[in-house]
């Protein structure tokens, strides 16, 4: 009878155990909370800003190369289209070597992050985020389109809060991380235009 009894609790154990695994975080709880601020920090590790800035292009580039998950790929409207990490890494090695400084603030800023849904036994999460492109300006007080990638050559722009980088380009992102190695990794990002916020 102790025998039925004790392999009764550790089957009780057991299947509530595989239960709470399977508990899906909720939006507002401190699980969820504590992920969304996660993810936010990896995004902009991601895009080498805040903490995570550096002042040579192709130092962050290699910084995604490692970063980004193996099977990474982005999509974006116009002629660059859906790519994949190696056609990014490519892409982004070229750049930086026509363009090769960075000044702090400059490139993709990430705002209004949010975690939108978690997946997966909590491995795989989608964010969303506003991202204002910015670049430096030249000694007129204009965008300095000539030290800058041509897809952030627009005709319309406006000063961002700091009044030293100009805004050029809005969008939407959609972000996907998974959760590799105990390491949360961007795996996916999409991008739709938005219309200037100024």
């Amino acid at each position: 009878m102790i025998k039925v009894r004790v392999a009764l609790i550790i089957g009780l154990m057991a299947i509530s155990c595989m239960a709470s695994a399977q508990e899906t975080m909720k939006k507002g709880d401190k699980a969820w909370t504590e992920l969304e601020a996660t993810l936010r920090d990896a995004n902009l590790k991601w895009l080498c800003q805040g903490k995570y800035y550096k002042p040579k292009r192709q130092d962050c580039v290699d910084l995604r190369a490692k970063y980004w998950d193996d099977q990474f790929f982005e999509m974006n409207p116009g002629a660059s289209g859906t790519q994949t990490k190696a056609q990014m890494v490519e892409g982004q090695t070229a750049g930086a070597k026509t363009y090769p400084d960075v000044v702090r603030g400059e490139g993709p800023n990430p705002t209004e992050f949010t975690l939108m849904a978690v997946y997966n036994n909590g491995t795989f999460a989608m964010a969303v985020d506003h991202t204002s492109f910015k670049i430096r300006l030249n000694a007129q007080g204009q965008p300095d389109f000539e030290h800058v990638s041509p897809t952030n050559k627009t005709g319309h722009w406006f000063l961002d809060e700091s009044g030293k980088l100009a805004v050029v380009r809005e969008v939407t992102y959609a972000r996907v991380f998974v959760k590799k190695n105990g390491e949360w990794r961007p795996a996916v990002g999409a991008s739709s235009p938005r219309a200037p916020s100024k």
